[in-house]
């Protein structure tokens, strides 16, 4: 069978070939089945781009938060550290936890120092590491007890909590370190 064509205007359109219509559908022209699987299967794959996507966004999220948490967590720990190491330094060295009077002045570990409790047997102090706002601080327990032994042997327990951040309502991380001496 011979088709002829010709020019045609862009809304009419040539007779289809019998490869394109059913054997049942009487020649009108109608598209094969087929042909609508190529959309559903361009559907499947952006389908599944999208969920594959998605994963990725949401795995990186917990990365992130999971590096978030994991870092402040360390600020709060050397915060520790720090408290642990300046009543360590003050009470061998000056033996400061031992006087009557304490005063910052007594004890230059940091900015902002308060003493909340102090007497011969326990002292309670806090600081800020930095001038930041956010910066963290560290509250120390310098606790002193002498047993009746001879000679007597003095044990002093250090307490340090770190805190990543002092702002009220903030995200606080806090990690404490405990050192005793005998002494």
């Amino acid at each position: 069978m011979k088709i002829k064509t010709k020019n045609l205007s862009p809304k009419t359109y040539p007779p289809a070939t019998p490869e394109q219509t059913h054997s049942c559908d009487g020649g009108r022209g109608h598209l094969k089945p087929k042909n609508g699987f190529v959309m559903l299967f361009s559907v499947l794959i952006s389908s599944l781009l999208v969920v594959v996507g998605l994963s990725i966004f949401n795995i990186t999220l917990k990365e992130m938060t999971i590096s978030t948490a994991g870092r402040e967590s360390q600020v709060a720990f050397f915060a520790a550290n720090s408290g642990l190491e300046c009543a360590l330094y003050w009470d061998v060295h000056e033996n400061a936890f031992s006087k009557p009077i304490l005063n910052t002045s007594d004890i230059p570990c940091g900015i902002n120092i308060s003493i909340s409790t102090h007497n011969i047997s326990n002292t309670v102090f806090s600081f800020n590491i930095t001038t930041d706002v956010d910066s963290p601080c560290v509250e120390v327990s310098v606790e002193k007890k002498t047993d009746s032994a001879v000679p007597p042997v003095e044990t002093t327990t250090i307490r340090s909590q770190g805190k990543n951040t002092c702002v009220a309502g903030a995200r606080n991380v806090q990690r404490g370190l405990q050192a005793t001496l005998t002494r």
